[in-house]
This record gives C-alpha cells, structure tokens and sequence, in this order.
C-alpha cells in the first residue's frame, strides 16, 4: 500500500497537497483504491480514483508520516495539514491527522498539533481500542524547526480522544524527531529516533524508548561489541 500527494504549482518542492491512497494484491501489477475499485497507473489528473481528501480546496497543504492497518486489515493514514510550506506561526496550526478507510468510506480524525511541517512520528496501533503515538510534538530548543521534544500519546477509543502520558524528553540540546517504530517492535525496544541541530550541519545521537515511555536510552557515538546504551534521565 501507499499513501501519497502531489506539488502544486505555487510553493515549490517543499510544497505538496491533497491526500491519496493505493494498494496491490499482486505485487505492483495491478492497483486498486481502499474500496476495491480498479485504478490505472500512472496516475496523471490531480482528481483521480486514488484521492482520499482535496486538501487544496481548503488550502491546506499535507505531510506524509505514515501507513497503518487495523486488526480488520482496513488502513490508516498519519499525516499532518498547514497553511503553508513556510516555517513559522503563520502556517500554524500544523495538525497532526488520522484517515482511516472503515470499509466503506474514509473517516478523519483529529490528533494533537506541533509546530513544523515535518515533524515526524509513529502510530502503534496495541488492542483493539488503544491506539499510541510517539512524535515531537513539543516545542523543542529550536522552535518553529524541524523537530522538538517527544511526547507520547495515548487513545482508548480508537483515536476519538487522545491524552499525552509522558514527554519523553525536555530542556535538549537540539531537536528530536523521525521516532519510527522497528519491525517487530518489542516492549523494551519501542520507537527510535535522533537528534541534531535544525540550522546548521551537526552531530546527531540515536535514542529509544520503552513501550510505557518510563525510560530513555541513548546509544554511544561509537559501538563495540561491549557497549551499553547510557539511560538518560528527563
């Protein structure tokens, strides 16, 4: 499956809009949107069988962050809106948002705000009715930047309502973002992600996290066969 948008005309590459979403069942040679329907490849019209929602006739711009699929194997898009590619409060808010494909039509759902178009996160989707995301979703030491301090946040109700449980960082050096969830994440081995400096080129640390957020790691520049991650304490 995939999740895209596509550049307009005004703004650039940084720009991009609207929501759209294919997927195969036979490895690329065929596509078809989340109802089933056929759709030719490639896709040349900005209105096609693959939209999900026009972003640009609410002049909204949309970031991509990631794809997911309920116990029912129905998807989920993680994606953030803004009022523009530029950085800054002028494009705010930058909200983070759930489409989900309930086997019928696309539903949308509200998640919590950040303050840069590409802050990026993970969604884990646990029992059938608890939902949790890791993102940067708190202003960091370079505000209105890629990035920001983690937070995790948590749903019970399937993504209607959300309630942040922990930061799991605070007071940084430099921005975290990226938190991606490993393949086969384990409760001790949650989400990783890294930090740098949004201005200007810098060294970047490696961190991760435990699936109750209760402790954070970060992994030494250099490894041996013999290191250990060094617990950081927020």
């Amino acid at each position: 499956a995939t999740a895209f948008n596509y550049h307009p005309r005004a703004g650039g590459l940084n720009a991009r809009t609207n929501l759209y979403y294919l997927e195969s069942r036979d490895g690329g040679a065929s596509w078809q949107n989340a109802a089933g329907e056929p759709v030719a490849t490639p896709l040349i019209e900005v209105r096609n069988p693959a939209l999900v929602h026009d972003y640009e006739a609410e002049r909204l711009l949309v970031y991509l962050k990631q794809v997911q699929f309920d116990s029912a194997g129905n998807p989920l898009i993680l994606y953030l809106t803004s009022g523009g590619h530029e950085p800054g409060p002028r494009n705010d808010p930058r909200a983070w948002r759930i489409a989900r494909w309930n086997g019928q039509q696309w539903t949308h759902q509200d998640v919590v705000t950040s303050d840069h178009n590409y802050d990026y996160g993970s969604l884990y989707l646990e029992a059938e009715q608890t939902w949790r995301l890791i993102a940067p979703t708190e202003p960091g030491p370079q505000p209105y930047c890629t990035g920001g301090e983690m937070a995790m946040w948590l749903s019970r109700d399937q993504g209607e309502s959300w309630k942040q449980v922990r930061q799991l960082t605070r007071d940084s050096r430099l921005n975290h973002t990226y938190a991606r969830q490993p393949v086969g994440a384990r409760d001790d081995f949650y989400a990783l992600w890294a930090d740098g400096d949004a201005h200007r080129p810098s060294g970047s640390n490696l961190y991760f996290t435990d699936r109750a957020g209760s402790h954070v790691w970060r992994l030494p520049r250099a490894m041996s066969a013999a290191a250990q991650p060094a617990e950081v304490a927020w």
